[in-house]
């Protein structure tokens, strides 16, 4: 290798004190500004259309195969908003009212009357036939079966209050069950049910009571209404 050759792999001297190299000139401007956030918008548009096509096409697929699914459902959940909204939740039978039909509210209407006229009917007649030795203890034992169909009734209106302010998904799914049939045929007329639907009525109560949300439970147990469940659960508790 020459004397040439090896001068010119050498690095350049340093430059004298006070001296420096001048800085580089900055980079030519660019013609128009490059907006990263339009990829990301556009992104956006397609997912939400993506998201509402998406959600018609599963309405639409539901309505197809739910004949009963209507937009008057839409009415329905806004109604009830409005009744929560302005303290007009009402008992669970008031909210299901259609699934009775009005013509049959006022056939059990006419039928309760009809009862009652028939046990004020047959109730002197029973008390003519009856043995006249031990006529207090026969007053004794009307008396608190009058007053046990009397708080039964009561406790219906209880249960029927508390149901009423549940939870939509905890109503749906206790008008789906077999104990709404029970339910139905207690709430025709609670004081008339023999002591065997009562017992079954009470027992069916208590399980789903056990199944309320926890502050559900903490108020029904703060409430006036408890003490009469707790008697219930006394003599139908089995």
């Amino acid at each position: 290798m020459s004397d040439a050759d090896e001068m010119d792999d050498l690095p350049p001297p340093p430059l004298p004190p006070g001296i420096s190299l001048p800085t580089p000139p900055p980079p030519p401007p660019l013609d128009a500004p490059i907006d990263e956030n339009v990829d990301d918008e556009i992104e956006v548009d397609m997912d939400e259309d993506v998201s509402t096509t998406d959600f018609k096409s599963q309405w639409e697929s539901r309505k197809a195969s739910d004949p009963d699914l209507s937009p008057d459902s839409k009415d329905s959940m806004y109604g009830h908003i409005d009744r929560i909204a302005t303290g007009e939740v009402g008992t669970l039978l008031d909210r299901f009212s259609d699934r009775f039909g009005s013509e049959l509210d006022r056939e059990i209407i006419v039928l309760r009357k009809k009862q009652q006229q028939e046990i004020r009917a047959v109730k002197p007649t029973v008390e003519l036939i009856s043995a006249p030795e031990s006529p207090e203890i026969e007053e004794d034992t009307e008396h608190v079966e009058d007053d046990s169909e009397d708080e039964f009734a009561a406790f219906f209106d209880v249960v029927n209050t508390l149901l009423g302010d549940m939870p939509e998904d905890f109503i749906q799914r206790f008008l789906a069950s077999d104990s709404f049939k029970l339910f139905e045929k207690v709430g025709a007329d609670p004081a008339s049910v023999d002591n065997e639907t009562r017992m079954e009525f009470f027992s069916m109560i208590n399980g789903e009571l056990g199944d309320l949300p926890e502050d559900k439970i903490n108020e029904f147990v703060e409430s006036p209404g408890f003490e009469l469940f707790t008697k219930m659960g006394e003599i139908y508790g089995g």
